[in-house]
């Protein structure tokens, strides 16, 4: 009697011209091979899904490539470097220059506070001087297009750009051009109504400077200035209030400054690339801070960080055409004399998990989560409303590892 004789991988059989394969192993050597090129599509397609997700999850590594405008980055750091720091009336974030027939038929145009500061940056960049002249410029709605030199009781100087509204009317005729599509004819004998804002001259803002001493020393804007540098370098600017920077503990320390000496220690030696890439997402998504955007600093009770959006809500955006305005957000707080602010590594490390939870929605422009509409236009109007606090957990500050390695500092 014959015994069986078995080989792996293949199985054999007796037969009288010895054993034999059976179809078995022809059928075994079948399935393997097309599980091995199921196995090979499947990898490979996760290797192209991972390579596109690293490709655009790759932090920038230079402060060019979160902000492109390279002339207003150097206005900007130009302030900076004067400790300047900028007051953005509410007005002044919403107010939008519009043509408009109807309720059905306007049109509505980006921001125009971030266009018109840059054009009185750019102009001081050709004079770097006047950079010195100042400590606060702000922009704010007045009864006149002018600008003044207001001093405040310390002696700091705040350099007040004031604009007021205007309006042109008409009627629609045959020569018009519509501020919206659909017929012409249907328009024709209404009332159509172009609103500006006039500012005052650039020429007016250089006299006003020139003919201006240089700015006196004032304790409350001593502070190091490297965290507003490394905005700057972003094409973003501290969002400031008057009253911030008033604020003292028991010793008469200014606590602002408290706060900006120990940010500014923080951003030389921390990874800042999770602050970065979301830097540059919200300014490529959000209209509001498309040329210029914030990162504001407030005082809480709480540690906090995240994303805030200021808004005047869903009817103000349609009807109106007022953006939100979307910038990231950190807090202070003072316990006893001591100034405790929420740590950038933690904020840095809050960003990060916020993009693994996000998940395909930063693969372009990190999607509004809360967005009704399909439409760039509205997610770009409210980007990443309502925003979203980061867990308290993740703001922990850790002992730092690799300095040398970090990047986009």
């Amino acid at each position: 009697m014959k015994k069986l004789v078995v080989i792996s991988p293949a199985i054999y059989v007796p037969t009288k011209n010895g054993p034999q394969k059976t179809q078995i192993f022809t059928y075994n050597k079948y399935m393997t091979q097309k599980r091995i090129l199921l196995f090979n599509l499947v990898f490979a397609s996760f290797i192209s899904i991972y390579g596109c997700v690293s490709q655009d999850l790759r932090l920038p590594a230079t402060a060019g490539e979160v902000y492109k405008n390279s002339d207003l980055q150097q206005s900007l750091m130009m302030a900076a470097q004067n400790n300047i720091l900028f007051v953005i009336s509410p007005e002044a974030l919403v107010d939008l220059e519009k043509t408009e027939v109807d309720l059905k038929c306007r049109s509505f145009e980006t921001p125009f506070w971030s266009e018109k500061l840059s054009v009185y940056l750019n102009y001081m960049r050709q004079h770097p001087e006047y950079f010195s002249r100042f400590h606060v410029l702000e922009v704010k709605k007045g009864d006149q297009a002018q600008v003044q030199m207001q001093k405040d009781l310390d002696g700091a100087s705040v350099l007040s750009i004031q604009y007021v509204m205007t309006e042109v009317r008409g009627k629609v005729t045959y020569k018009t051009q519509l501020p919206c599509e659909g017929r012409l004819a249907e328009s024709i004998g209404k009332d159509i109504v172009k609103t500006n804002f006039e500012f005052p001259t650039t020429e007016e803002f250089g006299k006003l400077l020139a003919d201006s001493p240089d700015k006196s020393k004032v304790d409350r804007f001593q502070f190091a200035n490297d965290f507003l540098m490394y905005l700057a370098e972003r094409g973003a600017i501290f969002k400031f209030g008057h009253e911030q920077s008033f604020e003292k503990n028991s010793k008469g320390q200014y606590i602002m400054a408290l706060a900006l000496n120990q940010m500014s220690k923080e951003v030389i030696s921390k990874n800042m690339g999770y602050l970065n890439l979301w830097l540059k997402k919200i300014n490529q998504n959000s209209r509001q801070a498309e040329l210029i955007q914030m990162f504001g600093l407030v005082n809480d009770n709480e540690i906090k960080a995240g994303v805030k959006v200021d808004s005047q809500g869903e009817f103000a955006r349609k009807t109106m055409g007022q953006p939100d305005l979307t910038y990231l957000y950190m807090t202070f707080k003072l316990e006893g004399d001591d100034v405790k602010v929420t740590s950038l590594d933690g904020f840095n490390r809050c960003l990060q998990a916020q993009v693994k939870e996000l998940g395909s929605d930063i693969l372009g422009s990190f999607r509004n989560p809360a967005a009704k509409s399909s439409g760039d236009d509205d997610i770009r109007d409210s980007y990443l409303s309502p925003g979203f606090n980061c867990d308290p957990s993740q703001l922990v500050s850790q002992p730092q590892q690799q300095t040398a390695t970090n990047q986009a500092n």
